[in-house]
């Protein structure tokens, strides 16, 4: 997986004018998708979201309309390649801030809901020169765990 899709994403971000909400759906897909070797189903993005199920089949209609997922009821949702682009920026942003706050010494109970916090509203530019920072490895965010809500490599960083 490479770095550098980040130009792209950011353009389709502006012109879509993407929430956090939207994000984070975008997120959760591409990791339950991976997970499944397929689809993610409403009912797992229901749980790690916490939210309604209904609210997700609202959600990946309207993320359908906007060509970010391509949804199929009781069947679940995939990401379209402008659904993916965006997830993968999201990704990348989460990942490189758990490093840096790890690499601060933040406890493990803070690191995760800080970085989820900060992926929303940190640049494109400033992910890049915190990964230049903190010797980001290439393989993140591939190696993202959603069991344990963060990197696998962060285990042996702590």
């Amino acid at each position: 997986m490479d770095g550098a899709p980040f130009g792209e994403a950011e353009t389709m971000a502006q012109a879509l004018e993407l929430t956090e909400n939207v994000e984070m759906y975008l997120k959760y897909i591409y990791l339950l998708s991976q997970q499944n070797h397929g689809t993610a189903k409403t009912g797992e993005i229901s749980h790690y979201l916490k939210v309604a199920p209904s609210s997700v089949t609202e959600m990946l209609e309207r993320l359908q309309k906007d060509k970010l997922v391509k949804y199929a009821k009781y069947q679940g949702a995939t990401l379209t390649k402008k659904g993916k682009d965006v997830a993968l920026k999201i990704l990348r942003r989460h990942c490189t801030m758990e490093y840096f706050l790890v690499h601060l010494g933040v406890p493990e109970g803070r690191y995760h809901d800080e970085a989820c916090e900060m992926e929303h509203v940190l640049s494109d530019d400033t992910t890049r020169r915190l990964q230049k920072m903190i010797d980001w490895p290439s393989t993140c965010p591939d190696c993202y765990d959603l069991t344990k809500l963060h990197c696998k490599h962060l285990v042996a960083k702590r």
